[in-house]
């Protein structure tokens, strides 16, 4: 007959042979009971203490929160970069138009002539390289 102790319960459950020489070990480690190393556990998965070998558990949970929380700052930064890519694009293309229609014969380019060396240009300057024709 198990032993009573006043303010406690008793339950008795089946670990597998490795759990139990885990549990052996740490009670060895610890100059304890296997008994209080398994109320110990329980008691710390009671109260949510997390420790490494339940990170998968909450690493899904955190991961969830998160998106939850930055999904409308995403949304809202990729609809300005597709504003910003139309505003390029628009921009690029009115470059052509000026450069075929409202230049003198003497002085138009191949639009994509004057494309690749503006783009190269452009990003020479985003990398804070001088350029040809720069202010700096």
């Amino acid at each position: 007959m198990p032993r009573v102790v006043p303010g406690r319960k008793s339950i008795t459950f089946e670990v597998t042979e490795a759990q139990y020489d885990q549990i052996k070990t740490l009670a060895a480690k610890r100059h304890t009971s296997m008994n209080a190393v398994v109320r110990e556990y329980v008691e710390a998965g009671l109260n949510g203490t997390l420790t490494e070998s339940n990170m998968e558990f909450i690493v899904p949970i955190i991961r969830s929160q998160l998106q939850d929380l930055l999904k409308p700052q995403v949304n809202r930064l990729a609809a300005m970069e597709a504003k910003t890519c139309v505003q390029a694009g628009a921009a690029a293309y009115l470059c052509a138009e000026v450069l075929s229609r409202f230049l003198p014969d003497n002085l138009q380019v191949e639009y994509n002539d004057a494309y690749n060396a503006a783009r190269q240009k452009a990003v020479q300057y985003l990398k804070g390289q001088n350029f040809e024709g720069s202010d700096s």
